[in-house]
């Protein structure tokens, strides 16, 4: 305690010149932490925005199966278990579609009719019409590149498995009406269509069919999917993790590549912490002198150097901390940080940072403090006694 308060009192101590070194460290770090935390926060808030966007938009896990039979059975097994939020099974055709000039190949979705509450009550799913018995939905990236703007429509759907007739193989071609238009916010499914799977069924061949699981806690998802592989080890399984695993590992990389640069503001922040201790300790040369003739070991003397500079990492990392969190409950209390709803599901990014965060942010901060504070420590404790006295 006498240590703290020696400490304490030669740190806000001492000539003007001193004082105003001891304030440009104190707000390098109080700057430094501020934007660390404050980054990280605007990091987090950047990926949780992109995994509700993800999560709204895609299962949770994706099943592989052979046919519709095996679909429904597996639907019904899998409504069953606790973690299950909500099952549903859709079969996928590939497709070529042409509108006039415009021709492009894709993907449509077929869903089973009973199913149509579940997958479409989004709300502003749909931008223009609605899913019909006998017509399709696209999505509105693949609708602009056929040029279609406005529904009804029709377009020229043309099938890639060839049909055997008595003149040769040749492809199916049906003319389908577009009875709507769809935006779900993401990439894939926008660039594809949806149908009522008893309808796209008359007329084309699925190639895949997939049952869609949504779990009551979606990062629970590889757990669940092991689980579900030890009971049905011939099925393929895929996590929405696994969809996005290559923009995770850039994510992670992006926000590690930010705190590092950061970082070097605190590195910066504790050169000061080491000049304005350096010029302490010739400041207080004459006191240390004193200490040891009084008998005061060089250990209490290096212990003091030291917890000046941990002093300066505490006070500043301490009010860098309050200010990082008043500012990022502004800004979220306020919506401060704008961005497109449509792309992130979210009108705002938010600033996020637990205690994670602050607690490895304020160690970091801490142990730059206290290493500056090394080299100041070393110089006090190796002065001669004598001729600072005699100088003094």
């Amino acid at each position: 305690m006498l240590l703290f308060k020696l400490a304490f009192r030669y740190l806000i101590g001492g000539k003007k010149s001193t004082k105003f070194i001891t304030i440009i460290s104190f707000i390098g770090v109080f700057l430094a932490t501020t934007s660390m935390l404050l980054t990280l926060g605007v990091m987090n808030g950047f990926e949780k925005s992109i995994k509700e966007g993800i999560l709204s938009a895609t299962p949770h896990l994706t099943i592989f199966v052979s046919n519709k039979n095996e679909a429904q059975e597996l639907v019904n097994k899998l409504e069953k278990e606790p973690f299950s939020k909500s099952v549903y099974w859709f079969a996928t055709f590939e497709v070529i579609l042409q509108k006039e000039n415009q021709l492009t190949g894709t993907v449509l979705i077929g869903i089973p009719f009973e199913e149509k509450d579940v997958l479409l009550n989004r709300k502003k799913f749909f931008l223009n019409g609605n899913l019909t018995d006998n017509g399709i939905a696209l999505g509105n990236l693949l609708s602009s590149r056929l040029g279609i703007y406005e529904v009804p429509n029709e377009v020229t759907l043309i099938s890639p498995i060839a049909r055997r007739t008595p003149i040769g193989f040749i492809p199916l071609i049906k003319k389908v009406k577009v009875s709507a238009i769809y935006s779900s916010g993401t990439y894939t499914l926008d660039m594809e269509g949806i149908g009522f799977f008893n309808f796209l069924s008359k007329f084309l061949h699925a190639n895949t069919f997939q049952v869609a699981l949504e779990l009551k806690d979606p990062y629970k998802a590889e757990k669940i999917k092991h689980q579900i592989q030890r009971q049905f080890p011939q099925l393929f399984i895929s996590t929405w993790i696994d969809s996005n695993k290559d923009f995770f590992k850039a994510l992670q990389l992006e926000k590690l590549g930010m705190t590092l640069v950061v970082g070097l503001i605190t590195l910066v922040a504790s050169f000061n912490i080491l000049s304005l201790l350096i010029t302490k300790v010739k400041e207080l040369s004459k006191d240390f002198a004193i200490f040891r003739a009084f008998g005061i070991e060089r250990k209490f003397i290096f212990k003091l150097v030291l917890t000046l500079g941990f002093l300066i990492g505490f006070l500043g990392s301490l009010t860098g901390t309050l200010t990082a969190s008043v500012l990022a409950f502004l800004a979220n209390r306020y919506e401060l940080i704008k961005v497109p709803a449509d792309i992130y599901m979210s009108p705002y990014l938010p600033i996020i940072f637990g205690f994670k965060e602050i607690f490895f942010v304020n160690i970091f901060v801490l142990i730059l403090s206290v290493f500056a504070a090394l080299i100041p420590a070393k110089i006090a404790i190796s002065e001669k006694i004598t001729d600072v006295l005699r100088n003094n």
